[in-house]
């Protein structure tokens, strides 16, 4: 893929239906506000980051797929918009395309979710609320459906029995109605759910066949959901939650998130940031919920993130097989050895390696949404580059 790629089309092409398509990606993932409604979560306006750059850390070779390949030749490969290392919290490596720099905004898809967890300690927490907790005590109209008899911690650790399925690719059936109650896709009219929202459609979901916390199933309405749980317990909108539980007080600049017509916030997958605010969040996981000297999270919190998932829900799931030694818990994926991930469709992530002091934060704009062997060359190159440090 060439270092920029924005020429390659015409944006007055561009609408809702084909956003997501790449090269069009190259562009929109950087610009969702254009298409799409969006709260802005404020953040600050003055940064002072500490930087000592070594830019043989993109240009060595890495063990990537049982070959050596050029650091920065598989950035390329792998459709990269902004790359960010830190070690012991100083930018040691950077990289950037399609005209990103360390401030420009990128969608992060689902790496939106483990904010949201982050958010979702800080306010039980502070409210005395226990994941335990059902979620109808919270939330009214679950009744019926899958969420009737769920609690939040089914919600955190993806664990709510429910039935639907999570097809990117899919332009019809529920999943097509769940990205048009998002705003992400044209509404059908006349369908008997033209006029459905975010909230009223994910309480429609039905429960699946097994019990609650039975097995990790990564559904995207359950981390859609918790948001919603937040905002209830805090009295709060969403945007402002986030702003002033977190972004403000880690020194994270302005960001948005989409909202449906009802001005729910997706919370599953609609945050945009900048890569510098993605390393900020994963430096502040590293440094067990510490910034600048202040404890931002409870520490427990964060410990029982890195350590506490459910194996053995994990071994039913579906994601064992990229992660054998894996478990996800308040919207992390924990892989072992003292590594953390956030994980986005279309090439999105925060790495953490606890043992190498090492944050690795990367926005891309991969054709396919979900690309296991692309995931898998990028976790070779991202810890190929915490062992060479």
């Amino acid at each position: 893929m060439p270092k920029n790629i924005g020429k390659d089309f015409n944006s007055a092409d561009i609408n809702l239906d084909n956003w997501k398509d790449f090269p069009y990606s190259s562009h929109t993932f950087q610009n969702v506000g254009q298409l799409i409604p969006e709260h802005v979560i404020e953040g600050v306006s003055s940064f002072t980051p500490a930087i000592a750059l070594d830019p043989s850390l993109t240009s060595r070779e890495y063990m990537i797929a049982g070959r050596l390949q050029v650091g920065s030749e598989f950035l390329q490969e792998s459709y990269t918009d902004a790359l960010l290392i830190t070690m012991s919290g100083t930018i040691v490596a950077d990289y950037y395309s399609n005209s990103m720099d360390l401030h420009s905004p990128h969608l992060t898809f689902s790496v939106s979710k483990s904010i949201t967890g982050i958010v979702a300690g800080i306010v039980l927490k502070k409210f005395g609320v226990h994941a335990d907790t059902k979620i109808s005590t919270i939330i009214d109209g679950t009744n019926g459906g899958a969420y009737a008899d769920a609690t939040i911690r089914n919600l955190l650790d993806m664990t709510v029995s429910l039935d639907f399925e999570e097809s990117y690719a899919s332009k019809e059936g529920v999943y097509a109605r769940y990205r048009q109650a998002m705003l992400w896709m044209p509404r059908s009219d006349g369908s008997n759910y033209s006029e459905e929202d975010l909230e009223r459609f994910i309480l429609s979901l039905p429960k699946a066949e097994v019990e609650h916390g039975f097995r990790f199933s990564y559904m995207s309405p359950n981390a859609d959901l918790l948001g919603l749980v937040v905002q209830k317990v805090s009295g709060r909108p969403l945007a402002q939650l986030i702003s002033e539980e977190l972004w403000k007080p880690l020194g994270c600049g302005s960001a948005t998130i989409t909202i449906d017509e009802k001005e729910m916030a997706r919370t599953a997958g609609g945050l945009s940031c900048s890569i510098y605010d993605l390393g900020l969040v994963g430096e502040l996981m590293r440094n067990g919920g510490i910034h600048n000297g202040v404890s931002l999270l409870d520490p427990m919190w964060v410990v029982d993130t890195f350590a506490n998932g459910d194996y053995e829900a994990w071994g039913r799931g579906e994601f064992f097989e990229s992660f054998p030694k894996g478990a996800y818990r308040n919207q992390w994926y924990s892989i072992g050895d003292g590594e953390l991930c956030a994980i986005g469709i279309h090439g999105q992530w925060i790495y953490i390696n606890t043992a190498k002091e090492i944050v690795i934060s990367k926005f891309s704009c991969q054709p396919k949404a979900d690309d296991d062997e692309l995931d898998r060359k990028t976790l070779d190159f991202f810890r190929g580059v915490a062992k060479s440090l």
